[in-house]
Parts: structure tokens; sequence; C-alpha cells
């Protein structure tokens, strides 16, 4: 099983510098104790991230790591040229010598459409989404000097190239981040690897969808273990699960307020958005997010390390999970609490689970067999 460590990077005092430094710091420890990954994700506008171009981070992180990977969670693509990206994470790759994996999405706060200037492109990111991801991913696959041209319904280029090429050829492996049942299907369809999240579902919804995907590679001759599923969880630990509660309580509770804010809702919410606004109705008609309410459906985990090791067993016999992300900087979390958790998850977690060999669920492994 692989293990990494996820930036969205919440700066509610605005103290930009000193944000920017606990997670650099925190990066460069998870390598020291072992972690294999770190992911960080693109947000602008809003206390929600601070981080509007992962890609300069990535570089700075490169820096600063000799052995764990640098993934994307994710890129927007409906809010820049593709071209541009392309460039930029390929120089990525380069400066980390092929430590890339990238990570794709088509976002969706409005209010990051708007402070963008695309506000007009959320109904039809879905379309905008798939024809950058295949100029990014065509121009990465070509070699370099070789004129590459594209002609789609929002995108037009007629012999453009990319410079520099990246290390890992044909490309970087490539996510899509999924949340939508269709989003699923879609990117599984066409051989992407997929980056998912309990944090706006269930984690039983989302285990049912991971299964069926891999059901949906069985049923079409594909191997369900050839497709990558990292789950990225918001987890903090602590010597007692009382400590881990009451560290967890406040920045939780601003989080959940915070993106319930920010997300696609009510009756004008943009087209293919619709899985969102149900998501805040149903929260709202629960009465809002509520620590016991995320911890009994699975969107947080927060105790200690022997609780922890219980639910990834059951995690990785259900679903197969073999690759989880942790999203331990939850709204800020003060940086000795951040530590310690890291701390506590590479002494009592990580060496349970590092040799765990791939599994196909538990409720697959029958139509497995008799393929077999």
């Amino acid at each position: 099983m692989k293990f990494g460590v996820f930036y969205v990077l919440e700066c509610r005092d605005h103290d930009f510098r000193r944000a920017y430094e606990e997670m650099l710091a925190q990066i460069a420890y998870a390598e020291q104790l072992g972690f294999d990954e770190v992911w960080l994700a693109e947000h602008h506008g809003s206390d929600y991230g601070s981080m509007p171009s992962p890609q300069v981070a990535a570089a700075a992180v490169a820096e600063r790591t000799s052995r764990m990977r640098i993934g994307i969670a994710v890129s927007n693509l409906t809010f820049d040229w593709p071209v541009r990206v392309a460039e930029d994470y390929a120089m990525v790759d380069v400066l980390s010598n092929g430590r890339l994996d990238f990570g794709a999405g088509r976002g969706y706060q409005p209010g990051e459409f708007h402070n963008m200037g695309v506000g007009d492109r959320q109904d039809v990111s879905r379309e905008v989404f798939d024809e950058a991801l295949e100029i990014v991913r065509g121009l990465w696959s070509k070699r370099a000097g070789e004129p590459f041209s594209f002609h789609g319904k929002h995108f037009d280029l007629t012999e453009v190239d990319c410079r520099p090429t990246p290390v890992q050829r044909p490309t970087p492996p490539i996510y899509v981040a999924s949340i939508s049942p269709e989003t699923f299907h879609l990117a599984a369809a066409q051989g992407y690897n997929l980056l998912v999240t309990p944090t706006l579902m269930t984690l039983p919804e989302l285990n049912r969808l991971v299964v069926d995907i891999k059901r949906s590679l069985i049923t079409s001759g594909r191997d369900p273990l050839s497709l990558d599923f990292p789950m990225n969880w918001q987890v903090h630990l602590a010597d007692t699960t009382e400590e881990a509660l009451a560290n967890v309580a406040e920045p939780l509770s601003w989080y959940y307020r915070h993106v319930l804010d920010l997300v696609p809702s009510g009756p004008r919410a943009p087209h293919t958005y619709e899985r969102y606004a149900e998501l805040v109705a149903a929260s709202e008609e629960a009465g809002g997010p509520t620590l016991d309410g995320l911890r009994d459906a699975g969107v947080v985990y927060a105790g200690d390390p022997a609780g922890l090791v219980a639910e990834i067993e059951t995690l990785y016999e259900e679903t197969g999970l073999q690759h989880l992300i942790c999203w331990m900087r939850i709204g800020g979390l003060a940086h000795e609490k951040v530590l310690h958790s890291l701390e506590l998850f590479a002494e009592h977690v990580l060496p349970r689970f590092r040799d765990r060999p791939p599994v196909v669920p538990r409720a697959l492994r029958a139509e497995v067999a008799a393929i077999h």
C-alpha cells in the first residue's frame, strides 16, 4: 500500500508566509517519516485554499524532497489555457526527475469560476475539461518538435508545441477527480486513474461507487487492479480519541461551514453540478454537519492509531484500498498537532500496511475467480 499527505492550504488568518512554511516543513518531515507522496490542490479567491498555482508549490517541494512523488489534486483545467498547463507541469516533472502525478478536475465552486473570469464556462465545464485534458495528454505524449493540432468546440490549436517534455513517457500518470457517479464511469472508461474522497459523500457511498467501477472493469475484460484509486481522507491522530476530537472539533466545523457555502447549491446550480446541490440540501435537512455525524458517515477519522488501523483493514478488504492520501492539516489545524499526527501514523499505522499487496474487493473475488 502507498500513503500520502494532502494540502488544500486553508489560511484563515491570512498569514500566507507562515502557511507555506508550515506546509513545506510538514511535507519534508512526512518524507523523512516514510510517506510516499504529497498531493497539492488548486483553489482561488477564498480562505478555503491558498494555493492558486500548485505547479509553483510543486517546484518548491521538488527542491525540498528527494524521494516522494508529487501529486496534483487537482489542476482545474477549465481555468487555464491547456498548452500553458502542459508546459508548467512538464517542467515540474523535469525538475523533480520524473516524480509528478498529474491530477485534473473541472472545478466546482462558482466563486472560483467568477474569480478567474470564466463564469460563463461552468455550465459547459465538462466539455471544456475533456478537451483540455486531451490537449495536455497529446502535447506530453508526442516527440519534442513534432507539431500538435487540436480542433474542438472550445479550443482550436494548429501546430503548437510544448517545451520541455516530461521525463515520464509517454506521460506522467494521469488522475481525474471523481465525485459524481457520471465522472467515475467516464474517467474509468477512458483509462484514467481516479482520485476519490468521502469529503462530499459518505464513506459507504464512496465504497459502493469504487466497487461498481471495479465490477465494470471486470465486465469489460479489464483487470480491476489496472486503475489506481487513491482515496483522500481527512485524518487526525492523537494519543487518545478524546484528545483527537478536541483538536479537530473547531477546525472541522469551520471547514464544513465554509465549503458548503462555496459549492453549487439551490435550483440555480449550474448544469452537471446537480449532485453538489443535492449534497448541500441533504446536509441542511439534517441540521448541518456535526463532528459526530461526520465520523458516523466515515467522512473523517479522528481518533487513536489503533482505531485507524481497524478502519483501514476494513477498507482494504471491502474496497481493495491500496492507496490512501491523508488530509491532516484540516481547516488550518495547528502545526504541532499535524506533526504529531504524522508521527503517530508513521509509527503505528504505516508499518502495518506497507507490504500489503493489491487485492480485489471482497464482493468481487468470486467473479474474478470465475473468470480465471
